[in-house]
């Protein structure tokens, strides 16, 4: 890929220093995961969705292109949950303590008993209630089905770090992602029933239990669902060597699903214009 077709190279042509971190982290020369993740991936990940936010331009859709959008966007989450429960699996025996933050995020996804149900139904629930919107077993578009076939592939991973460094790409991402589709929701809700935010009950209580800091399924003190996920696996990539995390092989993985993700919004942008 190039600066041309790739937010995350076109962010390395424009900060040499992150380049040069990112090189040294691969050649085994730059060490320290927590000015990898500080300085370098998370600047990154604010850059590239700001443009994302941008290309988007959710104000100015139609009600096809939000509806495009919101189908597409729903795909991811209903196999979250899955991918984490195999994440956790796959790397138990090389670090319980990934494994243990990766099933404490599975059961928040996937529903954990006696809490809030599965993030999915959740969803797709609130876009059928608020919005008459039916999403559940819509059939993905071509990018989407390689953006999770990239998951899928990196979850059944022989490398646990591969896969330390890719969840923390998919959670570091959440927030960004989680506040264009609140934006695209609401431009919905404007053109097909004239409301949005608060008005669209179920949808804003979804939005707020991943992006409130005091919303009740909030489990880790002082920080939202999301942002709980983003720091519980940045964790693993700063303090790499307390976890023996091998540091280039978790920024292999984090490159691997950050490039696809921005590349699935880019694809989606495009699908979006062709629909003018």
């Amino acid at each position: 890929m190039t600066p041309d077709n790739s937010l995350v190279q076109a962010y390395l042509k424009a900060h040499p220093e992150t380049q040069s971190a990112v090189n040294g982290t691969l050649l085994g020369k730059f060490t320290s995961g927590t000015a990898l993740v500080t300085a370098h991936l998370a600047p990154l990940v604010e850059w590239a969705y700001a443009r994302i936010a941008e290309k988007v331009g959710a104000a100015d859709l139609n009600e096809a292109q939000a509806r495009m959008y919101i189908e597409e966007l729903s795909v991811f989450a209903r196999y979250n949950a899955q991918y984490l429960r195999a994440a956790a699996t796959a790397v138990e025996g090389f670090c319980p303590e990934l494994a243990h933050e990766l099933r404490r995020n599975h059961l928040e996804e996937g529903g954990e008993r006696g809490k809030v149900p599965a993030h999915y139904v959740l969803y797709t629930n609130a876009l059928l209630s608020d919005l008459g919107l039916l999403v559940n077993g819509h059939v993905p578009a071509p990018e989407t089905e390689t953006l999770v076939n990239l998951h899928q592939w990196m979850v059944g991973s022989h490398m646990p770090s591969h896969i330390a460094g890719a969840y923390y790409a998919t959670e570091a991402v959440a927030i960004a992602e989680t506040e264009i589709l609140r934006d695209i929701t609401n431009r919905y809700g404007e053109l097909t029933i004239g409301r949005s935010g608060s008005e669209l009950k179920a949808l804003h209580y979804y939005y707020d239990l991943h992006l409130d800091d005091e919303h009740e399924a909030a489990q880790v003190g002082g920080m939202s669902v999301e942002a709980a996920h983003i720091e519980g696996l940045a964790r693993f990539i700063k303090e790499s060597e307390l976890f023996h995390i091998d540091l280039p092989q978790a920024l292999d993985g984090w490159l691997t699903i950050t490039e696809g993700m921005t590349h699935w919004w880019a694809q989606l942008a495009h699908r979006a214009s062709e629909m003018n």
